[in-house]
């Protein structure tokens, strides 16, 4: 394949929104093209013959916009619109679960006053089952 027929299928990814190296939604210009054609910025140059009609094309493709292509800012907008989502999802998430650990702590609170005051209530009375043996007294 020749250099110009690599830019060339270039292009065409670019145009088709289907690049190999560029992210998706680059624009098209003769830097880009070389960069999808694997080349360094720049090599794409108007003082070369060859590249005449290359550069006539990348003009022309940038200039018509075409329907199923989206650009770099709409594409840039998505992202942010799913990450907020995702966000959001995961906010919620954290959320619930920072209930359920509060809702237990609350049993565990209650829980542990209620059996305070029932041993409170033993010790006053001094009502213990017969099978405790009250080492303190038993001297």
């Amino acid at each position: 394949m020749s250099v110009i027929q690599e830019y060339q299928a270039a292009l065409l990814r670019l145009i088709r929104n289907n690049p190999n190296i560029l992210p998706k939604g680059s624009s098209i210009n003769n830097d880009t093209v070389a960069l999808e054609a694997g080349r360094k910025r720049g090599s794409i140059k108007k003082s070369r013959a060859e590249h005449a009609q290359l550069i006539l094309d990348i003009q022309a493709a940038a200039l018509n916009p075409i329907k199923n292509r989206k650009d770099a800012h709409s594409q840039e907008s998505d992202k942010q619109k799913k990450l907020k989502i995702s966000a959001q999802g995961q906010r919620d998430n954290f959320r619930e679960k920072y209930e359920q650990a509060l809702t237990k702590i609350i049993s565990l609170e209650y829980e542990n006053f209620y059996l305070k005051k029932q041993l409170a209530e033993l010790i006053e009375t001094g009502k213990t089952s017969s099978n405790v043996i009250d080492l303190i007294r038993t001297k």
